[in-house]
């Protein structure tokens, strides 16, 4: 920020606590920086007003530099926020960089968004990520210094015990050799169940091909007592056509019999209607 212009002294003491005034402030100047005169409001008195404030500004940044920022995480303005301040300021710094190798006696104020046009979008975007992730790493090894530094002056201070070292050593060397020694017992049982296997199958595959030369014999062998299944066959088709012959007999002869009972049964009533006629004719 301060190679870019910027006059406030900044550090990442100030992002440890919640600080929206300081994230809203360099948001505002590196827009200003990037695009001359764009009109953002700068009213952030209340969350509703810090919520468009930063709408406009991640809206300026999509649409000039096709740039998308975290508007969650620029609203925490804590560490998280630092990270989307540097996608802005990287993208500033190596437009700096650059117009300051082609115009080296230009002193004026440079109108980004016209300089950026050749630029290559696929390039910036690659070397903000990395100056981002460098500057995350960068920000947690700082985190991790004072620990670093008081482990480290008792290491330099410290009288190094080298009977310890060798027997830690020693005893690293031997839980690698148990580790191996378990893996090479554990191999071998598993040749042995591969042969165990191997043997298993071989026994089926002799079997399998015993049973299908048994099956094939047994097809190609005629039985003893198929001639007589045959006789019997053709004996037992012929009866069956003599009892079809008799059943349609015996049917047609019912049939018959039917018919004569009721002619007859016919002839007794008619006979019997005469019969009282007469006896009526008669009285």
């Amino acid at each position: 920020m301060k190679s870019l212009g910027y006059t406030r002294l900044i550090s990442m003491e100030n992002f440890k606590l919640p600080n929206f005034e300081l994230v809203a402030d360099c948001l505002y100047w590196l827009v200003q920086r990037y695009y001359p005169g764009v009109d953002i409001a700068d009213e952030i008195s209340t969350e509703t007003d810090r919520v468009k404030f930063l709408q406009s500004v991640a809206q300026v940044m999509l649409t000039k530099a096709r740039m998308k920022l975290n508007i969650k995480k620029l609203y925490s303005a804590d560490s998280l926020a630092v990270k989307e301040l540097l996608k802005v300021a990287s993208l500033l710094y190596k437009a700096t960089e650059k117009a300051a190798i082609d115009e080296e006696d230009q002193g004026e104020a440079v109108d980004f968004a016209v300089m950026l046009k050749g630029f290559n979008p696929k390039e910036i975007k690659a070397n903000a990520a990395e100056i981002i992730k460098a500057g995350a790493s960068l920000y947690d090894a700082l985190g991790q210094e004072p620990d670093l530094r008081e482990h480290r002056a008792r290491a330099v201070a410290g009288h190094v015990d080298t009977e310890f070292v060798e027997r830690s050593i020693q005893e690293a060397i031997n839980q690698v050799e148990d580790h191996v020694s378990s893996l090479e017992q554990q191999l071998d049982e598993l040749e042995r169940n591969e042969k165990t296997l191997d043997s298993k199958i071989e026994k089926k595959k002799q079997e399998l091909e015993r049973n299908e030369k048994r099956l094939s014999t047994l097809q190609s062998v005629r039985p003893a007592y198929m001639d007589e299944y045959e006789r019997l066959q053709v004996e037992l088709n012929l009866l069956y056509s003599q009892y079809l012959d008799k059943f349609r007999n015996l049917e047609f002869l019912e049939n018959e019999l039917t018919k004569y009972y009721d002619a007859e049964q016919d002839k007794l009533e008619k006979q019997e209607q005469r019969l009282m006629k007469m006896q009526k004719k008669l009285r």
